[in-house]
């Protein structure tokens, strides 16, 4: 029986070992300050430092990527969800996202805790807010993310997809 096991190991092992050098595509689209949601609503620097530090990995084109994202096929998972997240809301693209129906409620799901994830939280610490610095950054985010009329939102959606 002992001989099975240590084949199934090696096995696994090899094919753990070769799965390490396919990696999800990770490129980033040439990123213009100017567009970023920070410096197109003048955010205090609290509030900067909020937001990059909860919203950022997964909701822009600057994410800082953990040592673990490089191990595959956690890569895959994770490059998956912040494709997702930046379909969803790109604060790097604010000049595309805001106004949409997703980047006027960022406010709402940070106040019921929908954002940030509780499995981004567990591994970033500077993500669990404090009750004070929850209600700040949803002050903030209803300031300053509140819905424009619909007009142009499907232009902008359409240019986002393509």
């Amino acid at each position: 029986m002992k001989p099975i096991i240590k084949r199934i190991a090696l096995g696994a092992s090899i094919v753990l070992l070769v799965a390490q050098f396919f990696q999800p595509d990770r490129t980033m689209p040439p990123i213009d300050p100017a567009n970023d949601m920070l410096e197109m609503t003048n955010a205090p620097a609290d509030i900067r430092q909020l937001v990059v530090g909860a919203c950022y990995d997964c909701h822009s084109d600057k994410p800082v990527y953990p040592w673990y994202s490089y191990v595959t096929p956690v890569n895959f998972w994770l490059q998956d969800h912040i494709n997702e997240g930046r379909e969803t809301v790109n604060f790097s693209r604010w000049d595309l996202f805001a106004g949409d129906e997703e980047a006027s409620e960022a406010g709402e799901k940070i106040a019921e805790g929908e954002m940030p994830l509780e499995s981004y939280v567990w591994i970033h610490s500077e993500a669990d807010f404090t009750d004070e610095q929850r209600a700040r950054l949803v002050a903030w985010f209803d300031a300053n993310t509140a819905a424009r009329s619909g007009e142009g939102e499907h232009d902008r959606r359409e240019t986002r997809e393509h």
